[in-house]
Formats: C-alpha cells, sequence, structure tokens
C-alpha cells in the first residue's frame, strides 16, 4: 500500500511484534536485503480480557493480531478515547519496516500514525517549568512532574485525583496514585517552584491529572483559603479533642474491677501483650496459664485461650490495657473483669509472678503518657491506680 502519510508521522512503536514475526511475514511477503516499508490500515482493539493486563490494546492488520501498544500508550490512548466519547474498535495508519540493522537475520517493526495528544494538551518537554496560573482560575496551578514514574502514571487516566504528601519537615512534596498503600503508587514529586506556591498556601485540594504525554503528565491543583482550610480541619480538630479526653479519662480514671468468686474458674487472659524483660518472660507467662488451666479444670470450669461467649472473667495482662474504656468494653460484654496480680492472688500463684513489677509498669506507662500528651504533672499516686 502507498504511503497515506508523511514517513515522520509514524512516531508510535508497536510493543510485542518479536512474537509476531510470522504473521508480519504473511502480510508482508518475503523479506528482502534491502529492507522494507509497507503501509496499511491497522485496526486498534481494546483487550479488555486480557489476562496480563485489564487495560491492553492490541493492534491487528489483515485480521492478525501484530502486536500491542506500550502500557503508557495504552492507558493514554483509553484517555483519549474516554475524552472523544469514542468506544471500541478504531482504525489508523501502520507502516511495517524490516530492516537487518535490528537483529543479524533482520526483523520486522511496526510503528502507527496514531495522534495520542489529549485535549486540553500541548506537548511540553521542560519538566522543570515554573507553577502556572491556570486560566480564568487564579486559585489554581498547574505543574509537570519531575521523577516521573512511567509505570504508576500507566495506571492512570485523565482526571485521575491524586494526593499530595509533604515529606516531613522538607519543601519535598510528593505525588501518589489515590487507593494505593503508603508508600506505594508514588507517580512523582512536585517541581521546586510549585512546592514554594503550595507551601505557602493554607492547604491545598482537589488534585488530579489535567495531561498525560508519552513522556509526562500534568497536575492541576486547587489552593485553599485560610478560611476554606479551617472548615476542612474542624472535623479533624474535632476527633483530636475527643481523642485527647477519651486518653485523660484512660490515663487517670480509677477503675472499678469486679469482686473475684468462683466465676473465676470460667476464665481467660485478654490483652496478652506488653510482656518485658522489666514484668516477666513468656516463659513464666505460660506455665502459670498451665496452673490455671488445671484449678479451673479441678473447680468444674474450664480455662479458656482466647475470648470466649461462655467465659466469666476476663482477666487482664498488658499493663497498657488496664484503662477504663477497655475496662467498661468487656463488662458490657458480659463479663467480670480483673488484673492478673489480683487473679493471682486469688488462686495462690502469686510466687510464680513479681506482681510489685507489673503494678509499678502500669503506673509508669500511664505517668508517661499523660505526661508526654498534656504536658502536665501526672496527678495520680501509684495507689490510686
Amino acid at each position: 500500500m502507498d504511503s497515506p502519510t508523511s514517513p515522520d508521522e509514524f512516531n508510535v512503536a508497536v510493543v510485542g511484534v518479536s512474537y509476531y514475526q510470522e504473521a508480519l511475514k504473511n502480510i508482508c511477503g518475503n523479506k528482502c536485503d534491502e529492507g522494507v516499508e509497507l503501509f496499511f490500515q491497522a485496526k486498534i482493539v481494546p483487550y479488555d480480557d486480557n489476562p496480563y493486563d485489564a487495560h491492553a490494546v492490541r493492534i491487528e492488520i489483515c485480521g492478525e493480531t501484530v502486536g500491542h501498544l506500550s502500557r503508557t500508550n495504552a492507558r493514554v490512548w483509553r484517555s483519549k478515547m474516554i475524552e472523544d466519547n469514542h468506544s471500541g474498535i478504531m482504525k489508523c495508519p501502520a507502516k511495517i519496516v524490516w530492516d537487518r540493522s535490528h537483529v543479524t537475520e533482520g526483523s520486522y517493526g511496526l510503528r502507527l500514525d496514531l495522534d495520542l495528544t489529549l485535549s486540553d494538551s500541548k506537548r511540553e518537554t521542560n519538566i522543570t517549568q515554573t507553577a502556572s496560573v491556570s486560566d480564568n482560575q487564579s486559585n489554581h496551578i498547574e505543574f509537570l512532574v519531575n521523577q516521573l514514574n512511567i509505570f504508576e502514571l500507566s495506571h492512570c487516566k485523565l482526571g485521575d485525583k491524586v494526593d499530595l504528601w509533604q515529606k516531613g519537615d522538607t519543601k519535598e512534596i510528593f505525588i501518589y496514585r489515590q487507593g494505593t498503600d503508603f508508600g506505594q503508587g508514588k507517580i512523582g514529586i512536585c517541581p521546586d517552584a510549585a512546592c514554594d506556591v503550595l507551601l505557602a498556601a493554607a492547604g491545598w485540594g482537589d488534585v488530579s491529572i489535567v495531561s498525560i504525554y508519552e513522556d509526562g503528565c500534568k497536575i492541576n491543583c486547587r489552593l485553599l483559603s485560610k478560611a476554606e482550610m479551617e472548615e476542612r480541619i474542624k472535623p479533624f480538630k474535632a476527633m483530636e479533642r475527643k481523642r485527647r479526653q477519651d486518653l485523660k479519662r484512660d490515663l487517670i480514671t480509677p477503675v472499678d474491677y469486679s469482686v473475684i468468686d468462683s466465676d473465676i474458674y470460667k476464665c481467660f487472659i485478654s490483652n496478652q501483650t506488653g510482656m518485658c524483660d522489666f514484668i516477666g518472660t513468656w516463659e513464666q507467662f505460660r506455665e502459670i496459664e498451665e496452673r490455671i488451666a488445671r484449678l479451673c479444670q479441678k473447680n468444674n470450669g474450664r480455662y479458656y485461650k482466647s475470648k470466649a461467649k461462655t467465659a466469666k472473667f476476663a482477666i487482664i495482662f498488658a499493663p497498657n490495657a488496664r484503662t477504663y474504656s477497655n475496662v467498661t468494653s468487656l463488662m458490657k460484654m458480659g463479663y467480670k473483669v480483673t488484673t492478673f496480680e489480683k487473679a493471682l492472688e486469688y488462686f495462690d500463684l502469686s510466687e510464680l509472678w513479681d506482681c510489685k513489677k507489673i503494678v509499678q509498669h502500669e503506673y509508669d506507662l500511664k505517668k508517661f503518657d499523660y505526661e508526654d500528651t498534656f504536658h502536665k504533672a501526672f496527678p495520680l499516686s501509684k495507689k490510686e491506680i
């Protein structure tokens, strides 16, 4: 077929053609030593059921699959189709080349005359450009992405929201895909000029991808006013106030534990964490568990390895779990509640554990948390806890 357009227009390479050399040979005929350039109409086919990539796009010529768009180009193409309200199979000019310079015996290659420029996007290569104010939107800035991660960008499409995260107290601001775990999905970082604008603002929001290119993307971000930012953080301030109130209550409210009775022989030890060298060892703990289990069985009861509906008593082990909220929660579940050392005293097993140390550790933890959070002297004595 004759060239339908200038050879310079075939700027999109098709990948995976090495797997379809036989199909390309059947389309083109025999190779020749001088090389070959043949022009065809190619079909661009969304390959939604590809088991390895749900966004894949395959290329067909004369009914034969001859390769695929790269991951990045496939996503840009799909974004363009959505933007242009198109769907299904599209056609474009294709150029098949064969040259002995590719490999010793020669190999077919394939390029497409395909426009991957999205509307409102011009190709921009100055990745360190200064942040610019968007047209007719004085409270928006646009900037290109530095240190672009092409793989992460391949999972994005035009209009996707992204997250900005400032790294500690530095001036660096990272860009992440939404819905990814912390530390993953990093698309790149904001250029210095954009960081200066963002950090000088009261806050930012509505951050999204407004352009995607073969070698980059552009971000649009709305700058928030001080009043807007105050409104946004109101719920978080309320949550923080409640958290501090709950913490203060937990640290200084004396807990009323249940009076131990024969129900203790149907028990489990809750909050089995917080072990440290200061209070004991797991070997000691396991030995005590065995002794408690035998005592429960001897008294027609049962020791449960974990929380159980038929248990009567919850014995709290961890020093940092002896709080008003935790005890109240266990009681609401229908359990009587006591501490590890009180239970040992009832079972006459106190000699197996240094109970004074666990009480001291509980006091030290609460004192530290209170003074570190509220910057005031801890108001309770060890006896009051």
